[in-house]
């Protein structure tokens, strides 16, 4: 599950990216590319609130509880 969300995330980052080159046109010049740029904000959005929504519905499997180890400890 970790890679999937790892895998999500640099998705929305790429995603963005696809916004900024459809918006970053106009630093030559050219007329802005919309469906570059709505597409990227799109695919970001997407990408980054599903990786959130992901994290945090997985997240208490990702943790390693330190107490139960310290109480193992004291009780030797």
């Amino acid at each position: 599950m970790r890679l999937f969300i790892i895998t999500l995330s640099l998705l929305s980052i790429i995603s963005f990216g696809h916004a900024l080159a459809g918006y970053g046109r106009t630093l030559f010049g050219l007329a802005v590319n919309v469906k570059y740029a709505a597409f990227g904000l799109a695919g970001g959005l997407a990408f980054g609130l599903i990786a959130l929504w992901l994290y945090y519905r997985h997240k208490n499997e990702f943790y390693i509880n330190n107490n139960e180890d310290e109480h193992e400890h004291e009780s030797r």
